[in-house]
């Protein structure tokens, strides 16, 4: 009968909801810089429900609203800012100076990554890529962990959790703010 030492935990959180207000309606170039304005925003406060884990590491993205919740959470303790885990970039789909509706930017931004077009910083490949480079780098590792990372590359940092065999007690197709993923794999002696 294995035990929960035999077990590496890593908790993923997604941050804290950011404190930013969108127009409802924006240009090619008005949506631009708001992606660039939320990245840079302040998290409002946050419960997060994290198990009573002796967690060795705490990585965060090098997006400032990882390590804003993380202090909210863990306190000021040494994290570990990886861009592995930042949140997948998105622009505007296409050039435009007509106002359309900002999640209509949002979705086509979001409909070029899945199909791997290049006007998006990144395509769904390369976020693969980073997900998967980051999980064998937690299993090299083999520590219990908590990751604040962001609600899109969840989704695919989790289908990569599984992929290496951690049990996820949840899965989702949207994360909420200061939501909790527990992910366990059984230890293994030499990494892979």
């Amino acid at each position: 009968m294995k035990d929960e030492d035999d077990e590496m935990i890593v908790a993923v959180i997604r941050h804290a909801k950011v404190d930013m207000k969108w127009k409802p309606f924006m240009t090619s170039v008005e949506y631009d810089k708001g992606c660039a304005d939320y990245d840079a925003a302040p998290v409002l406060p946050v419960t997060v429900n994290l198990p009573p884990i002796a967690f060795r590491k705490i990585y965060v993205s090098t997006l400032p609203r990882t390590t804003a919740t993380a202090r909210q959470v863990v306190g000021e303790r040494k994290f570990h800012a990886t861009s592995l885990i930042n949140e997948v970039a998105e622009r505007s789909g296409f050039d435009s100076d007509l106002k359309l509706p900002v999640f209509v930017w949002s979705v086509v931004s979001r409909i070029q990554w899945f199909a791997n077009i290049r006007r998006q910083p990144e395509t769904r490949t390369q976020t693969r890529r980073r997900a998967e480079k980051f999980a064998s780098h937690l299993i090299r590792q083999n520590e219990d962990c908590v990751v604040f990372t962001h609600g899109f590359f969840m989704v695919t940092f989790m289908q990569e959790m599984k992929k290496r065999g951690f049990r996820l007690d949840h899965e989702r197709l949207f994360y909420a703010n200061g939501e909790v993923v527990i992910c366990k794999r059984i230890r293994r002696p030499e990494s892979e």
